[in-house]
């Protein structure tokens, strides 16, 4: 199955990280939120991040690292919804520059969630 999903994450206190070409960066405790897809199997997609693979490949693999993946939303046959995703939740979330958006124009598909959210 092909689509988007949001992945839900938490980082129990603020920690610097190296993030593959992004470099270090620093990053608050709290929730995060990732917006992906799974253009051919989501299903694997999102087991991959459960399970914080060795070989580190996303962005996303060197944060899941460090961060707890809690939950997960599925928007299935919807690939190209993305970065549509990833653009709604700039506004009501703080992102994380540049993170995972490598082959778009979004500002990231990773973004800090608000306390008060």
């Amino acid at each position: 199955m092909k689509g988007v999903y949001l992945m839900f994450l938490r980082l129990p206190e603020s920690k610097t990280m190296q993030i593959g070409a992004l470099g270090e960066l620093s990053f608050d405790s709290g929730t995060y939120v990732y917006a992906g897809s799974g253009r051919n199997s989501i299903e694997k997609r999102i087991e991959r991040h459960f399970s914080s693979p060795e070989s580190k490949f996303w962005h996303i693999d060197y944060f899941g690292a460090e961060a707890k993946s809690i939950d997960y939303f599925i928007l299935p046959e919807k690939s190209e919804y993305e970065c549509f995703m990833a653009e709604r939740l700039d506004y009501w979330c703080e992102p994380v520059e540049a993170f995972g958006s490598s082959d778009c124009d979004c500002s990231s598909h990773l973004f800090r969630v608000p306390e008060n959210f």
